[in-house]
């Protein structure tokens, strides 16, 4: 009853609605529900619709959740439906994938389009840039020029002069700036490219020049000068600041330093001399001298910010008594831009001094004046450090020593920390002070000291949001001690203390984000328990302590209910509740177990668990069933059998037993390939057989006939049919006929002997009627059964036929393939000459042996193929075949597909051999003739064509073969040099095309086109080796009449190709000619200048620039017809490599117009380029 059913599973998935389980048991059964509230009633878990509550929001007039279940999954009624959903489906994969492939060119062209503009903008970007730039500082040079000028003309104006100085040093310390970001880049790059040297394995590599340094020299002695000889300029304090900032990025601390004090304590420290021959040493420092300070100017906004500096210099090098005063002096009033600032470096500052006591306060201030400043805009400025602000004073309340003695305090730590803030626990930051302090114990594993101020904290701010959080640390606290007891105390603590109704949530109801976060936490620490102790059962289960394991399971199922009542739509509840029954089930709770596994599994949230809980649905009531039946409580009728004890009339089925029968039918539909789906589809039907409903029983019965016919379980489903029709007087011989034959082995054997009555002649019949009604599959099939049963019938070979065509016409070629094989292997044709008496014999035997050579070629298996037509070809038995030809004509075909060209050629002469009509005897020979080119012997394919016109030719159909024929010779004879034997060819295709009245304009029209297109050719190539080489003028005027004769002719030999109105060789003509045209001028052009031009004169260059001139035309002529090739091209959508050559003339004509293009990549057709 228990035995091992399923896993356990525990990672998180989709919440879930809870559902009811409709079993329609007696009311004795149903009192075991789930888990209730001790009131009995049933507990208000919250209100409608807020997180956590565990009750959906009531919209009115929406349908109700519970009802809104997950469509149960569909199964085709027939196999026609099946086969249409399988075509639709096929469809609209077909469908997605050309959407996903139109997708995705779309996008890597948008892609390519935008990284090219991409790349372009950022070039014009950087382009523009660099002119700024080096306008910039063009303008920048002429300007410290002027300047420059102006000083040495005027070194004291008072009026000008200082302010001439401070924008020169302005503008130096600019371009002092700028000078130095390009040496860092040159030398970063110089960096690089020796790396990528030292990475090649380059030996005895240079080392490294030292890195740049930015040079601010002038601009300081500028702003020295300003400070030093104007001291009532109004810039002084803006000067002396940017003085400090440059001397200190210039590595000049003191002097640095020192400038900030000339402008924040100027009764005290000077302006630093060039040679800093003025500077007060640090070492000079006694307390109180930054605290009677008079700034340069009171109105100047540079003074707390230079103290800030100055307290910045004294603390890098630990001078920390100076720096706290001139952090005290930058600290101003509060509110002032700097002061939280100030603060935060005077707490860090006293801190390192030693002075706990005085951080703290420190830090505090900071907390207080951060917080103040909430819901204004300065407060993500000024609160930036707050965080860190409280870590470190957890940091100073966790030192032991504050008072400096060597030895730990006698109140030290939490004590400390108690002394200072319970009296203010009523401070918004007080808390987060005791968490920071625990977690930083808890981060240095001193768990016990944590917990116990987590605690306090707990105790002392109970309603406090991050109370949840807390208890959740000390939870981890306890896990890092492995300590089990207290990890359950905090883990109940935490399931417990937190959830709706409890005071923490009420104080809380109105931060959402914290009741959320408790939820969770309480949600995890409740459903660990059940984890833990489902996980736990498992393994006493596993070790064969199955008592214990019970136990175990009993505890898991109390955990599971308890947190499905809290929490019955978390995204954890689908999967938690197939645990909690599971656990039910091996805890015995069959029942409940039921409820729940079919909760789960009518779930319309999730389906992955969907089958296994049908299966646990199952599993439950059986068990659940088998101990009502041990208690004497539940029991079945037998099966009815005996006719003579009726009348049958129908029996009322048990509520337990209606709960198995559904369960039994959701199973088979949830798991119909499973492989108990017949027992389950059977079990569920014999209930209905039992209580005497036989209508209801015969649907079930039939589908384990139908779906596992290979089950031996679909025999008794096939004689419980029987039975059922028997014990209503309803059998019939058509029913009987009707019964597959199922099952497997003997049992198979037995029952295919209980169903021999059944004539053949009827299935017969039938399976023609289903052959005829489209059912070709089962029509197949019964025809193949027929054989089977019995092969000797005289029906035999018909049933074969007859179930091959319905195999091909169902797509199942294989089956069609070894059908027909079994005709031709066990029949010989009856057309046999030499058929002995006695043999087997059939009319379908050579249909059936070319069929299955069809077949093979569906397949593109081409040899069997071939082995199949040769065999009905050529063999004697098959000699009176009316198929004999076409199996050679098929056998000629796939030898050409299979590249064997001399045995397709020879097969094709085989048929103009044997074959009746001209037509075809004359087709048979060309194919020959054609194979035989593939196969590259020239020799034997000019003579093959040669038969052919010698055979065939001036036949009437043969017309446009015959004009082929003659172009193929040509083209033969042109690839082997022999111009003469060509030409004859080719002008016999033109002839011949005119004589037979053919039509020009037609697709058959590109014969004589391409013929006479080649015929212009021969001319061309005369023409382009034709060259001027004579230097008299006599002969150079000879040489060019000869020359432009040969052109006239070949552009009339060219022209004849239109008339055809052949498009591509149309095309192909308009591109030579002007190719001629170019070729023609170029040669003149670059013919020789004659002999009396003296090479280098006047007479001689006018000579070259005049036959330029007079050759333009010709170019302009090329010109012209090339693009009257593209445009043509354009006109009728045509792209060949004629109009790609065009362009690329073009290109070099007129390349603005016609860019040079490369072939293109990318077109705009949609094409799948993953």
């Amino acid at each position: 009853m228990n035995g091992s059913r399923r896993v356990f599973r525990s990672s998180v998935v989709s919440a879930i609605s809870l559902g009811s389980l409709c079993l329609l048991l007696a009311a004795e059964v149903a009192a075991s529900g789930p888990t209730k509230s001790a009131s009995g009633g049933e507990q208000l878990i919250g209100l409608p619709g807020e997180p956590g509550s565990g009750v959906g929001r009531v919209v009115e007039g929406a349908g109700d959740p519970i009802r809104l279940q997950a469509p149960l999954p569909r199964r085709p009624r027939n196999e026609d439906e099946a086969r249409a959903i399988g075509e639709l489906e096929e469809i609209f994969e077909r469908f997605e994938s050309a959407a996903i492939a139109t997708e995705d060119t779309l996008r890597d062209q948008l892609i390519i389009e935008f990284e090219a503009g991409q790349e372009e903008l950022d070039n014009q970007f950087e382009r523009e840039l660099r002119e700024h730039r080096a306008q910039a500082r063009s303008l920048r040079a002429k300007a410290i020029t002027r300047y420059e000028d102006f000083l040495e003309l005027h070194p004291n104006d008072a009026a000008w002069t200082p302010e001439i100085m401070f924008r020169l040093a302005e503008l130096h310390f600019e371009s002092s700036l700028e000078r130095y970001q390009r040496q860092e880049d040159a030398w970063q790059d110089e960096l690089v490219a020796l790396e990528k040297r030292r990475e090649a394995g380059e030996q005895n590599l240079p080392d490294m020049r030292p890195p740049p340094t930015v040079d601010y020299q002038r601009s300081i002695e500028l702003l020295t000068r300003v400070v030093g000889g104007f001291p009532r300029y109004a810039l002084n304090d803006a000067a002396l600041y940017r003085m400090g900032v440059l001397l200190y990025e210039s590595e000049e601390f003191d002097a640095s330093r020192q400038a900030f004090l000339a402008l924040s304590c100027a009764n005290r420290y000077g302006v630093p001399n060039e040679d800093f021959s003025n500077i007060v040493s640090t070492s000079q420092f006694r307390l109180g001298d930054y605290q009677s300070c008079v700034p340069l100017s009171d109105k100047s906004t540079f003074v707390a910010e230079s103290w800030l500096r100055v307290g910045e210099l004294h603390y890098d090098v630990d001078e920390l008594d100076p720096a706290l005063e001139a952090y005290t002096q930058a600290l101003g009033e509060r509110g002032s831009s700097l002061f939280a600032q100030a603060l935060l470096r005077i707490a860090f500052t006293t801190y390192l001094k030693r002075d706990f006591a005085g951080s703290i306060a420190r830090f505090d201030e900071y907390i207080l004046y951060a917080d103040s400043l909430k819901g204004t805009d300065k407060y993500d400025d000024e609160a930036a450090y707050r965080g860190d602000v409280i870590r470190w004073m957890a940091k100073t309340y966790n030192e032991e020593d504050w008072d400096g003695n060597g030895r730990r305090d006698k109140v030290y730590g939490l004590k400390r920390l108690e002394q200072d803030y319970a009296e203010r626990k009523d401070e918004p930051h007080v808390p987060e002070i005791y968490a920071a302090y625990a977690d930083l114990l808890a981060y240095e594993t001193e768990f016990e000291g944590a917990v116990e101020i987590y605690e306090l904290a707990l105790a002392r701010w109970p309603l406090a949001a991050a109370a949840p959080e807390i208890q959740s640390k000390i939870l981890d606290a306890w896990k890092a001690q492995r300590d089990d007891r207290r990890i359950t105390e905090a883990r109940d603590k935490l399931a417990t203390n937190y959830l709706r109704g409890t005071n923490w949530y009420y104080a809380n109801e109105n931060d959402p984000d914290a009741i959320e976060r408790a939820f969770k936490l309480a949600e995890d620490a409740l459903v660990a328990t059940a984890v833990d102790h489902q996980a736990r059962a498992q393994a006493l289960r596993s070790d064969g302590n199955t008592e214990a394991a019970k136990v175990e399971y009993q505890i898991a199922a109390r955990a599971y209910a308890a947190y499905l009542e809290r929490f019955p739509n978390t995204a954890s509840s689908y999967e938690y509740r197939y645990n909690f029954a599971d656990s039910l089930y091996y805890s015995d709770q069959f029942l409940d177990s039921a409820k729940q596994f079919a909760i789960v599994r009518d779930s319309n949230l999730d389906n992955r668990l969907q089958a296994d809980a049908a299966s646990g649905v199952v599993s439950a009531l059986e068990s659940y069933a088998e101990i009502q039946t041990a208690a004497g409580k539940y029991t079945l009728p037998d099966m009815p059998k005996d006719p003579d004890a009726g009348p049958y009339e129908p029996l009322t089925v048990p509520p337990l037993a209606a709960a198995l029968q559904s369960a039994y039918d959701r199973y088979a539909e949830l798991n119909p390939d499973n492989e108990d789906a017949a027992t389950i589809i059977f079990k569920s039907g014999e209930i209905s057989q039992r209580h005497n409903l036989f209508a209801d029983a015969r649907p079930r019965f039939q589908r384990v006939i139908d779906r596992h016919c290979d089950a031996d379980v679909s025999i008794n489903a096939s004689l419980a049919l029987i039975d059922g029709y028997a014990l209503q007087g309803q059998l019939t011989e058509e029913i009987v006929k009707n019964m597959k034959n199922c099952g497997s082995g003997d049992a198979k054997t037995e029952f295919a002997g209980k169903l021999r009555s059944i004539g053949n002649a009827v299935i017969f019949q039938e399976a023609t009627l289903l052959f005829e009604a489209g059912e070709f599959e089962a029509a197949a099939d019964r025809y193949v059964a027929l054989v089977d049963q019995a092969p000797d019938d005289p029906h035999a070979d018909n049933a074969l036929n007859n179930a091959a065509v319905a195999y091909e016409n169902i797509g199942r070629f294989e089956s069609a393939s070894n059908t027909y094989e079994r005709i031709y292997t066990t029949y010989k044709p009856c057309s046999a000459p030499k058929l002995k008496e006695g043999e087997k014999c059939s009319e379908f035997a050579d249909y059936a042996l070319l069929r299955t050579g069809f077949n093979h070629s569906r397949f593109f298996e081409f040899e069997e193929a071939v082995d199949k037509y040769i065999v009905l070809a050529t063999k004697d038995d098959y000699k009176n075949s009316e198929y004999r030809l076409t199996a050679l004509r098929n056998a000629a075909s796939l030898q050409d597909s299979l590249q064997e060209y001399e045995k397709s050629a020879k097969l094709y002469y085989e048929v103009a051999k044997k074959a009746e009509a001209p037509a075809e005897k004359a087709e048979a020979m060309y194919q020959a003739a054609e194979v035989l080119e593939k196969a590259g012997n020239d020799s034997k394919t000019i003579a093959a064509y040669k038969a052919f016109l010698k055979a065939h030719g001036g036949q009437a159909d043969q017309a446009l073969r015959e004009v082929e024929a003659h172009l193929r010779l040509g083209q033969l004879y042109r690839n082997g040099k022999d111009r003469k034997s060509a030409t004859r060819e080719l002008q016999a295709a033109i002839d011949l095309y005119a004589a037979r009245g053919l039509q020009n304009g037609t697709p058959e029209a590109a014969l004589p086109a391409e013929a006479q297109f080649l015929l212009a050719e021969y001319e061309l190539e005369d023409v382009v080796k034709l060259k001027i080489k004579s230097t008299s003028n006599k002969k150079i005027g000879e040489e060019a009449k000869k020359l432009f004769d040969s052109l006239v002719r070949v552009s009339s030999e060219y022209d004849k190709v239109f008339p055809y109105r052949s498009f591509d060789w149309a095309l192909a003509a308009m591109f030579r000619r002007g190719y001629a045209f170019e070729t023609v001028a170029a040669t003149v052009t670059d013919s020789p200048v004659p002999s009396q031009l003296r090479k280098g004169s006047e007479a001689y260059y006018a000579y070259k620039i005049t036959i330029q001139d007079q050759m333009e035309p010709l170019n302009q002529k090329a010109i012209g017809l090339y693009e009257e090739c593209i445009a043509r091209s354009k006109e009728f959508r045509v792209n060949n490599v004629w109009t790609a050559r065009a362009l690329e003339r073009l290109n070099v004509f007129k390349a603005d117009e016609y860019p040079s293009l490369r072939d293109a990549a990318l077109t705009l057709e949609l094409e799948d380029r993953r």
